[in-house]
């Protein structure tokens, strides 16, 4: 009888091992398909980076970054009084005295320097607004009259 009682305590040892194996591969794979999963959700996600020698580059060029004001912070808190505008938009730091900062035209939005122009390298609009700081000129646009309805 004893040999008996070895041999049921074995095989429920073993049935016990193999369910907590089968649960920890189980658990295993889901975690991994979730890390493949959110990885590759990512990667549709994020925007494609942009090479500089890209044809897809949609920024700004260069000259036209450079022509945007640059002021220190100091000149723009007199410049700008009552201005809500202690940190930029784009890093999020707050700006200190001797901070270089573009100002935007049209918008009038402040950044830091280094923060902006890699922003408008890659993107040609304001990064709070979405405004175009690239200035159009109205006798570039054409207006072209629409046909008018004859009533009858």
């Amino acid at each position: 009888m004893s040999s008996t009682l070895g041999s049921e305590t074995v095989d429920g040892f073993g049935y016990g091992i193999g369910v907590s194996v089968g649960i920890l591969l189980l658990i295993i794979t889901i975690v991994l398909a979730s890390y493949v999963c959110t990885k590759a959700l990512q990667q549709q996600q994020a925007p494609p980076a942009a090479d500089v020698g890209s044809e897809s580059f949609v920024g700004l060029d260069e000259e036209t970054i450079k022509s945007y004001p640059e002021l220190m912070y100091s000149e723009a808190k007199l410049l700008k009084k009552g201005c809500a505008d202690t940190c930029c938009s784009v890093c999020l730091a707050d700006y200190k005295g001797n901070d270089s900062l573009r100002l935007l035209p049209g918008c009038g939005h402040l950044f830091h320097l280094e923060c902006v122009d890699q922003w408008l390298r890659l993107y040609p609009t304001c990064p709070v607004c979405r405004t175009s700081p690239v200035p159009t000129r109205l006798a570039d646009v054409q207006v072209v009259p629409l046909p008018s309805r004859s009533g009858g």
